[in-house]
């Protein structure tokens, strides 16, 4: 009986020295289990003494949680069963719900957030697409998850269109504001735009249709109806004439240089992606409708029966062979050495002959090179 009254005591005493130590302690700001750091922000303890505690309890309570939770019991407290559907009985989770509103009032009176923005952010999109999942592998609805999902649809007809009506306001709402697509991000409908109109496309292709109009089956070797082809070429022309007109690139719209159709960039563009044999076939058709029109093949204008008009001709005349005179053919270079005679060989470049000296381990006094170049390139040759 005495040795447990000493124990009692004993133990009282340790308790009351404990609090006494960690009173002082907490008054001079320093840790109460070591005195000698600091405790962490919002922490009792520092961070050294924490990271020491914090495995041990992590273990005791997971052990703790897991023994409660197998005798059907509150895993906070451990007295009473879990409300219905929850985790917490009714008690635990008043005081869970009274804690966190008492911290969040302390945290917005500080100007300070309730929870870190990033890992917030974080936690509810990895939230939502597990709950996304579970309800898409159910089969309801993953917006409300009460109804079915509508067919080859994610959402029930509900929420569908409650989602089409807000969208339609929302667009509304800016297009009187006057902006574009209503609002949204221009880029991004573009995008959307794009992909749907491929997508179009190749269904129609698929399907052996036009794929402007997809109501009629597309002309021999082309991808679009003749009515649309013939609209599209009509409107092209249209707006060839209006930027040319203008002075204007008849490709882009944008400036161009000594009255040429076509600005740098865009001559660059078409000259890569012309397909020769397309427009081989439409030169040949042009040519055969236009002569069976008795007008002229190159610009489409009268030509009294010729193959063209006077002007097109002169312009023909001005550019062929027989006009310029003599043709400006690529020079060659004879080497003939000095001292012999002897004619060492002839080469296409200045570089050939070059190598040819150090070959034949001669200096440029030692040979005579005579150029065979044309008598026309001094009148065409680049200043």
């Amino acid at each position: 009986m005495c040795e447990k009254q000493d124990i009692a005591a004993r133990r009282a005493r340790d308790l009351e020295r404990y609090h006494r130590r960690a009173a002082e302690r907490k008054a001079k700001g320093l840790c109460p289990k070591c005195g000698k750091r600091r405790p962490a922000t919002h922490r009792s303890q520092c961070g050294v003494c924490a990271a020491k505690r914090r495995p041990a309890d992590l273990e005791r309570y997971h052990r703790r949680t897991a023994e409660r939770a197998a005798r059907g019991l509150c895993p906070k407290c451990g007295k009473q069963p879990p409300a219905p559907d929850r985790q917490l009985c009714e008690p635990c989770n008043e005081k869970q719900k009274g804690a966190s509103r008492a911290r969040d009032a302390r945290l917005r009176a500080e100007g300070k957030p309730r929870r870190d923005p990033s890992r917030a952010r974080a936690y509810e999109r990895e939230r939502s697409r597990r709950e996304r999942a579970e309800r898409q592998a159910e089969g309801i609805c993953t917006r409300c998850g009460k109804n079915p999902a509508a067919d080859g649809r994610a959402s029930c007809e509900p929420c569908l269109e409650k989602r089409r009506a807000s969208d339609r306001s929302k667009y509304a709402a800016g297009k009187t504001a006057g902006l574009k697509y209503g609002g949204a991000n221009a880029e991004a409908k573009r995008r959307a735009g794009r992909l749907k109109s491929k997508r179009r496309q190749k269904a129609r292709r698929e399907a052996g249709l036009c794929i402007r109009c997809g109501k009629q089956p597309p002309v021999e070797g082309g991808t679009t109806c003749r009515p649309c082809r013939d609209k599209r070429q009509a409107a092209e022309r249209r707006q060839y004439h209006e930027r040319r007109a203008e002075g204007l690139c008849a490709r882009c719209g944008g400036p161009v240089l000594d009255g040429l159709s076509r600005c740098g960039p865009c001559a660059v563009i078409e000259e890569a992606t012309k397909c020769p044999e397309r427009k081989n076939a439409r030169s040949r058709e042009l040519y055969a409708e236009r002569r069976a029109r008795g007008v002229c093949t190159s610009c489409g204008a009268p030509s009294q029966g010729a193959s063209r008009c006077g002007p097109c001709a002169e312009r023909s005349y001005h550019g062929s062979d027989h006009f310029r005179g003599i043709p400006v053919w690529d020079p060659s270079f004879t080497v003939i050495e000095l001292e012999t005679g002897r004619e060492i060989g002839t080469f296409d470049s200045e570089a050939d002959v070059a190598f040819c000296l150090a070959f034949e381990k001669l200096s440029r006094d030692q040979v005579e090179v005579v150029s065979d170049a044309s008598p026309m390139s001094s009148f065409t040759a680049w200043e």
